[in-house]
């Protein structure tokens, strides 16, 4: 097959998906594959979910996008459901994680306007368009953009509370670094960090892009990491895999001046009707309560694996150090039928659905077994 334009900027996989239902996809073969990947996390409620088709069938009768400044049933719904997060919270709905990233980009400058310093962990990872990338830490993607990327400065996490003073815009913070190796904040950190942004009047962001809407067993991971924030960035999960993303704040700070940011799409009662349908499926399967569950049980096994460094992770986000390179292992477990992703040069990354069972965890780590141990 020739490769199709613009694979280049991925890395393609040479893997062609024709079909999926749960946990699982299907190639152009008939194959099975466990789907530990998800699309880097947004089918997060698996493939296929029927209640979620019910919805996308339902909403597809109705007008699909309106524009901003009209009013639907769905998109309103879904707003206050996003403002609920957050003490008074406001909520601006978007089509993506980096258009989040950037709308908070936007705001803390708006809130802020006299302050300079914006800061960010190491290993950071906020999106890849020119804001969301002057606060991603990896070298790889800055370097081609550096020139003229937002002056960020990078510290240790630990460092972080320290570093924050009354010049001190805004910090950016992910409660489980996925990218950048899957490290969860730990809770007294997490808690100096807030302490540090409340005592200093800086605005502190919570990227739970990728760790958010259940991921890791509350549909916030930052009150598990002792995050107490100012603004909430979503996206992935959050319609299920359709394109969508949110910035939710505190609505005492304050709000965007008329007519100073904008979406075409963002909130379409289409993605904003899935993802109602979504919310109400975590709560009534017990979506929460089962990714901690899951997970815990993914975690124990594969920790128990002989070659293994470290297992780390919340609920259904997991990342395995192991001693070699983490490329050609995440390349060896598809081909023999597992799909994961890597985090840093060293970590395989696991991003299964909530849908995710006792049994498929099982067989993702046998298949992982056999290919830490080089078995055919």
């Amino acid at each position: 097959m020739a490769p199709i334009a613009g694979t280049s900027l991925y890395g393609g996989r040479s893997l062609e998906i024709v079909a999926g239902e749960g946990a699982t996809v299907r190639d152009r073969s008939g194959r099975e594959y466990i789907d530990f990947l998800c699309g880097h996390g947004a089918a997060l409620f698996g493939h296929g979910h029927p209640d979620l088709r019910a919805a996308l069938v339902e909403a597809s009768a109705l007008p699909w996008t309106i524009g901003m400044g009209l009013d639907a049933p769905a998109r309103s719904a879904f707003l206050r459901l996003l403002g609920g997060l957050l003490e008074e919270g406001r909520a601006y709905l978007a089509n993506s994680g980096a258009e989040a990233v950037e709308a908070a980009l936007k705001l803390v400058m708006l809130l802020r306007p006299d302050r300079r310093r914006i800061l960010a962990a190491r290993r950071a990872f906020h999106g890849r368009t020119l804001g969301a990338l002057g606060l991603t830490f990896n070298p790889h993607y800055r370097n081609p953009w550096k020139e003229v990327l937002l002056p960020v400065e990078f510290f240790a996490p630990e460092e972080l509370p320290g570093a924050v003073d009354e010049r001190t815009a805004a910090v950016f913070i992910e409660p489980v670094q996925g990218e950048g190796g899957v490290f969860p904040l730990d809770v007294s950190l997490g808690r100096a960090l807030s302490e540090a942004c409340r005592r200093e009047g800086a605005l502190l962001v919570a990227d739970e892009i990728q760790s958010g809407w259940g991921r890791c067993g509350s549909l916030l991971a930052s009150p598990l990491v002792g995050l107490d924030p100012d603004m909430v960035t979503l996206a992935k999960g959050l319609a299920g895999g359709l394109p969508a993303g949110a910035l939710v704040w505190k609505g005492a700070l304050g709000d965007f001046p008329s007519m100073s940011h904008g979406s075409t799409y963002g909130g379409n009662p289409l993605v904003s009707a899935v993802a109602l349908r979504g919310h109400e499926v975590i709560g009534r399967d017990g979506l929460l309560e089962r990714s901690v569950k899951v997970g815990s049980y993914l975690r124990s096994k594969l920790s128990q694996l002989p070659s293994v460094v470290a297992v780390r992770g919340l609920g259904l986000l997991v990342g395995v150090e192991i001693e070699g390179r983490s490329a050609p292992v995440v390349r060896a477990l598809q081909e023999r039928g597992l799909l994961a992703l890597p985090a840093g040069p060293q970590v395989v990354r696991f991003l299964p659905p909530l849908v995710a069972d006792v049994p498929s965890c099982d067989r993702a780590v046998a298949i992982f077994a056999s290919v830490l141990e080089g078995r055919p």
